[in-house]
C-alpha cells in the first residue's frame, strides 16, 4: 500500500515593528510621544489592546521594537503580553540590546506551532545592539523562521545580511522577516538573495511611515520552495510602521504540529 502523503500546509504570517506600542501618526509624534521610549504610559497595557486585536488569525508573527519588560513598560513583557492577550500558545522575546533598568529592546515571535529551536545571535555593525533571532520548527527542523532588525547603516546591512546567510546556509525551507530599513533593489543585490532566490510578494507595497507611506522597508522573504499566495501592508497605521501580511503554501511533507 503506498505511504500517505501529508497534506500542504498553509500559513499566515505577519512582521510588525511595533514601536514599543508607541502611537505615531504624524513626524511631530517623535517628538511630542518621545518621552515614552524612556517613562511608562499611566495606564500600561492600555495603549496595547488595539495591537492585540490585529495580530489575531495569524500564525507566526515576528515582532520588532518591543521590550522585555523594564521601566518604560512597568515591568511588562511586551511579547508576552501580546501572546497571552492574542491566543498565541507559543512565544519567544530575544533582548538583543540591553539598557535596564529603563529600556530592555527586543524582537521575538508569536506562535501557533511549538518551536523546536531557538538561536539567537548578535549581528556585525559600527553599533552594538542589532541581532538575529532563528527559530526552527518541525521535526529535525524542517522550517527556519529568520526574526530580524537591521542597520540604519548600508554597510552595516551587508555586513548582517552576510552574517545571516551563513546561520542558515544549510536550511533549505527559509522564511525571513523583519524590519530590514532598506528597499527591495538593496536585497537584491546581496548575495544571500541572489544565491538563494528569495522571493517576495509580486507586488511590494510600501510600509513606512505608517501614515503616508512610501517605503518598503518591512518584508516577507521566503525561499523558493514556499509559495506565496498573497500578501501586503494591513491598514493598521498605530506604529510609524504598517504590518505587513502573507499567506503561504509550505512544501508537502512540511509538520508544524508537535
Amino acid at each position: 500500500m503506498p505511504k500517505e502523503k501529508t497534506a500542504k500546509h498553509t500559513l499566515r504570517l505577519m512582521t510588525y515593528n511595533m514601536q514599543v506600542g508607541i502611537r505615531t501618526r504624524r513626524y511631530g509624534d517623535y517628538f511630542r510621544q518621545g518621552w515614552r521610549h524612556v517613562l511608562p504610559p499611566a495606564h500600561p497595557t492600555r495603549h496595547l489592546e488595539p495591537i492585540v486585536g490585529m495580530l489575531q488569525n495569524h500564525d507566526l508573527v515576528a515582532i520588532q521594537e518591543a521590550d522585555a519588560g523594564s521601566y518604560r513598560t512597568r515591568s511588562i513583557n511586551l511579547l508576552h503580553y501580546l501572546a497571552e492577550r492574542s491566543g498565541y500558545p507559543h512565544w519567544h522575546l530575544h533582548n538583543h540590546r540591553n539598557l535596564a533598568p529603563i529600556a530592555r529592546h527586543g524582537m521575538g515571535i508569536l506562535s501557533r506551532f511549538p518551536i523546536t529551536r531557538i538561536d539567537c545571535h548578535a549581528l556585525p555593525g559600527r553599533l552594538p545592539g542589532r541581532g538575529v533571532a532563528i527559530y526552527r520548527f518541525g521535526d529535525g527542523g524542517q522550517l527556519t523562521v529568520v526574526v530580524t532588525h537591521l542597520a540604519l547603516s548600508e554597510r552595516d546591512r551587508r555586513l548582517q545580511l552576510s552574517h545571516i546567510q551563513n546561520l542558515v546556509e544549510g536550511d533549505e525551507h527559509v522564511i525571513l522577516m523583519g524590519d530590514l530599513n532598506c528597499e527591495t533593489d538593496e536585497l537584491r543585490r546581496h548575495p544571500l538573495f541572489r544565491e538563494r532566490g528569495f522571493l517576495h510578494h509580486p507586488e511590494v507595497k510600501p510600509s513606512f511611515p505608517s501614515w503616508q507611506p512610501d517605503r518598503v522597508i518591512d518584508h516577507i522573504l521566503v525561499t523558493p520552495g514556499i509559495r506565496i499566495l498573497e500578501g501586503g501592508p494591513v491598514d493598521f497605521a498605530f506604529s510609524d510602521h504598517l504590518p505587513i501580511s502573507m499567506e503561504v503554501e509550505l512544501p508537502e511533507g512540511i509538520s508544524l504540529t508537535s
